[in-house]
């Protein structure tokens, strides 16, 4: 028997992500009841994560950062239309909900920028140690 068969045969084709969706999601709804931001906007990011972890998972995506920062772009949009219905509920809410969509963008925007630092360093690396001393 080889190691390939082990791993084949032990695979079931689960995926961790849909218990950190759940997770993500009881996190920020908790949050916005007991009055705890930093758990709420907490529980967003793992949620926004795991969503992108699912679509990049099942290849609909190739880079989950893109994904991150636009689910982080219509989180801010939603947060801000709450904040603006000026009510009690949805203020606390609505503003744990921007705070989590700017988390997002601001992530997503250092992880691609740090991605394509990482490339061409490696590109630049490539290029010189191919070049030949004739």
């Amino acid at each position: 028997m080889s190691d390939s068969e082990d791993t084949d045969s032990t695979f079931t084709g689960a995926s961790p992500w849909p218990l950190f969706v759940a997770i993500g999601f009881a996190l920020s709804e908790v949050g916005v009841v007991l009055g705890l931001r930093p758990v709420s906007v907490a529980g967003l990011l793992l949620f926004v994560g795991s969503v992108a972890g699912i679509l990049t998972e099942a290849e609909y995506i190739t880079e989950p950062a893109k994904a991150a920062g636009v689910q982080g772009f219509v989180l801010f949009g939603i947060g801000i239309l709450l904040i603006t219905q000026n009510q009690t509920g949805t203020t606390i809410r609505g503003q744990s909900i921007a705070i989590a969509g700017i988390l997002c963008l601001v992530g997503a925007l250092v992880w691609v920028g740090f991605v394509r630092r990482k490339t061409r360093a490696t590109v630049s690396t490539a290029e010189t140690s191919e070049t030949t001393s004739d």
